[in-house]
C-alpha cells in the first residue's frame, strides 16, 4: 500500500501562484497511491472566506487529490486551521474526504474511509488512529506546566487504546497520524513554535504499536527513528525556511514501512544574507551559492554610514551569480541608542560613569572613576571614615 504523507500547507492569498504551483506537483505525484494524509494547518488562518483565492484553491486540490484515492484531514493550531477544514468535508471526488477535529480511530475498507472496521467479509486494508493538535482548554489544570504534564499524561492513555483496538487487526498498516511537538524534533531556522508546546515522545507514541507516526506542526522535514516522520511544508512560507521543501510517499508491505521517498515541490529556493556592520566594521558579505534563488540581505549598520552601502552594486553580484530576486534591506542604528543601552547593561557604577561620559562625548576625570568603585566596593564603616577625615 502506498500513501502520500503531507501537511502544514498553510494555503493563503500570499505566494499563491507558488502555492497553486507546488499543491499541482503534489496532486500529479499523488497518482497511483492508496491514501492521502494531510496532518493539519491546511489554512494559514481560521478566518479564511470561502470566496477568497485561498479556499477555492484548498478546495480545488483536496477535490483533485479525492479523485485518486481518499483523503483524511486533521484539524491543526488553533491559530490557523480554527474550523476552517470542516468545509472540506464537502470537496467533491471520486472519493470521500474525511476530516477528524477529535481524536478517533478509522479504517481504509474497500478505498474508502469508514468508521466501521469492515462491510460484511471486507476486511480494512488500514487503520488510521488520528489525534488533532491536542489544546490545553480541554485540561483546565491551571498553570502552563500542569496542564502540559495532564494532557501529556491523557496523551498516553489515548495511543495505549489506540494500540489495543489496532491489535484486533494485524497484519495491516496502522498509521497514527497527529500535529504536535515530538521531543528532540528539529526547527527551521527562524521558526518559532507559538506559545509553550506540549511534547510527546517517541516512547509515548510507541503505544500504539503503529507501522507509521505520519505528522504534521514542523515545518523542517525530518525522519525520528524507523517510523516518525514530518512532512514539513511544501513551500517556504518563511525567510527562516530554506530547507528543501515537498512531502512523502511512504510504501507498506502488510503491517511493515519498507521505503519512504521524499518528493521535492518545485518551490523558489531561499538563501538569507546577515551582516552587522555595527559589531564587525570590516566584516564582508559571504556570498553562497545563489543560483536559481530569491535573496534576502540584512545589513545592519551606523545611522550615519548607511548611505555609503552600495545596494546596486551588492543587487548586481547577486544577480550575476544567478538570483532571481535581491531584497536588500539596511537597518540604520544611531549610535546614541547602542551607547544609551551600554549605560542601562553596565553592571558597575564605575562602569556606567564610564558609559555616560562616552555617551556626552565628555571626558572622565579618572578621580571620579576612582570614587565611584569605591562607593561600590569599601565598606560602608570605612567610607565614612574617610570622608570624616578628610574633612
Amino acid at each position: 500500500m502506498k500513501v502520500l504523507h503531507c501537511a502544514d500547507l498553510h494555503i493563503r492569498e500570499k505566494d499563491i501562484e507558488e502555492i497553486a504551483t507546488c499543491l499541482q506537483y503534489m496532486v500529479d505525484k499523488a497518482q497511483g497511491v492508496d491514501l492521502i494524509i494531510i496532518a493539519g494547518d491546511t489554512f494559514d488562518s481560521r478566518d479564511i472566506k470561502l470566496d477568497s483565492r485561498a479556499a477555492k484553491l484548498a478546495i480545488k486540490t483536496i477535490s483533485a487529490l479525492a479523485d485518486i484515492a481518499s483523503v483524511a484531514v486533521i484539524v491543526g493550531t488553533p491559530s490557523h486551521d480554527g474550523t476552517a477544514p470542516e468545509v472540506l468535508r464537502y470537496a467533491r471526488g471520486a472519493h470521500f474526504v474525511h476530516v477528524a477535529s477529535v481524536p478517533e480511530q478509522i479504517y481504509l475498507v474497500g478505498g474508502e474511509l469508514s468508521r466501521a472496521p469492515g462491510i460484511g467479509n471486507i476486511k480494512p486494508d488500514a487503520i488510521l488512529s488520528i489525534v488533532p493538535q491536542p489544546t490545553k482548554q480541554f485540561f483546565n489544570q491551571g498553570d502552563i506546566q500542569t496542564s502540559n504534564e495532564a494532557i501529556a499524561h491523557g496523551m498516553t492513555g489515548l495511543f495505549a487504546g489506540f494500540g489495543a483496538q489496532a491489535a484486533e487487526f494485524p497484519r495491516i498498516p496502522h498509521l497514527l497520524v497527529g500535529h504536535w511537538n515530538v521531543s528532540g524534533s528539529k526547527l527551521s531556522t527562524g521558526q518559532v513554535l507559538t506559545g509553550q508546546d506540549i511534547d510527546i515522545s517517541i516512547d509515548a507514541m510507541g503505544l500504539t504499536n503503529a507501522s507509521a507516526h505520519l505528522l504534521g506542526h514542523i515545518h523542517l522535514p525530518q525522519q525520528l527513528g524507523d517510523r516518525t516522520f514530518y512532512s514539513g511544508s511544501p513551500y517556504p512560507l518563511t525567510w527562516g525556511e530554506a530547507e528543501e521543501k515537498g512531502f512523502w510517499i511512504h510504501e507498506f508491505d502488510a503491517d511493515e514501512l519498507y521505503k519512504s521517498e521524499f518528493m521535492k515541490t518545485p518551490c523558489r529556493k531561499l538563501v538569507r544574507l546577515t551582516q552587522d556592520r555595527t559589531q564587525q566594521p570590516s566584516a564582508v558579505l559571504v556570498y553562497p551559492e545563489m543560483e536559481g534563488a530569491c535573496v534576502r540581505i540584512d545589513i545592519t549598520t551606523w545611522q550615519d554610514e548607511a548611505e555609503a552601502i552600495d545596494k546596486d552594486t551588492i543587487r548586481e553580484m547577486c544577480m550575476n551569480a544567478g538570483a532571481l530576486d535581491v531584497d536588500i534591506r539596511i537597518n540604520a542604528v544611531p549610535r546614541e541608542t547602542i551607547r544609551a543601552a551600554a549605560v542601562l547593561e553596565a553592571e558597575t557604577l564605575k562602569d556606567e560613569f564610564a558609559e555616560m561620559a562616552k555617551l556626552r562625548g565628555e571626558d572622565i576625570d579618572p578621580e571620579t572613576l576612582s570614587m565611584a568603585e569605591q562607593l561600590e566596593t569599601v565598606p560602608a564603616e570605612e567610607l565614612l571614615k574617610t570622608i570624616a577625615e578628610a574633612a
